[in-house]
């Protein structure tokens, strides 16, 4: 056992170093950044740049732009997942074909399609094009208040067929018997679905939630892209905050906003941790 060990650990030895160089000691060293005034005579300034980034009025927009964000497209993504999974799962014919379908945003390559959003969303793109021939005025059409839902499209169909998959999976888990006894008992659709699908799917969801937060920070790439680095107060998120100050060498302040992010998002990860645990020792 002794020897195995040592081998299992040989192997990871690569990956556990490389975890190490490239993502733990740059995280850990920037605390000290974080701590410093600024980067020429290093003086220690203690929690003021964690201060002065929360009263930052920008960072203030972009948080609130990022929680909106997050709110729209995560509760949407999932619910559209599981119920695009479901009528997946209850399909006779046509099933392979629509899941194929479905499927494609995770084999396009990310570049080109990034380059189809361009197309079709920018400023003077089709869509905007089509709305002015359709009658409608350049006030409702140019107004910013389109763009964040054109980010939420732009998250649902990049990130819901991964959650399909997922969803998927914990489905096909979930025995037969137990919708066969519930529909002998007289329970339609809906208690089928509260009664059996929610509370074996309890834990996928919860994988699901959690990939889904995580993604929504990954749209910054599709965000940029639109419109670039300085877009609009509406959707200016945490990644042009953090990337703006990155340009401009404020080291500091990007260091503060990024342990103040990393902060809150492992808070809200206890709490989602913690639910889910509670659920699970609710069903067992």
């Amino acid at each position: 056992m002794k020897k195995h060990t040592l081998i299992y650990w040989l192997f990871l030895l690569p990956s556990l170093l490389g975890v190490a160089l490239f993502y733990v000691f740059p995280f850990l060293f920037s605390l000290y950044y974080a701590a410093v005034d600024n980067l020429g005579d290093m003086r220690f300034a203690g929690l003021e740049n964690f201060a002065d980034t929360l009263s930052n009025p920008l960072f203030q927009q972009a948080a609130g732009n990022t929680l909106l964000f997050i709110g729209l497209c995560v509760p949407l993504g999932m619910v559209l997942a599981l119920f695009l999974s479901i009528c997946l799962q209850r399909m006779g014919r046509g099933r392979v074909p629509a899941t194929l379908a479905l499927l494609i945003p995770l084999v396009v390559p990310s570049g080109s399609i990034v380059y189809f959003w361009k197309v079709l969303f920018d400023q003077n793109g089709l869509l905007r094009k089509l709305l002015l021939q359709a009658g409608f005025s350049h006030e409702i059409v140019f107004q910013n208040s389109w763009a964040m839902g054109i980010l939420v499209a732009v998250f649902l169909w990049k990130n819901v067929s991964y959650n399909i998959v997922l969803f998927w999976s914990g489905l096909v888990w979930i025995p037969k018997t137990y919708y066969e006894q519930m529909a002998l008992e007289g329970a339609g659709a809906w208690r089928q679905f509260i009664n059996v699908t929610w509370v074996y799917l309890s834990p996928t969801t919860f994988v699901v939630l959690l990939m889904s937060i995580v993604n929504s920070f990954k749209v910054f790439k599709e965000i940029y892209m639109l419109y670039g680095p300085y877009p609009s107060t509406d959707i200016y998120m945490l990644q042009h905050y953090m990337n703006n100050q990155f340009q401009s060498l404020s080291l500091p302040q990007l260091c503060s906003a990024a342990y103040i992010l990393f902060l809150a998002v492992s808070l809200v990860l206890l709490v989602l941790f913690r639910l889910q645990k509670r659920v699970t020792d609710t069903y067992q």
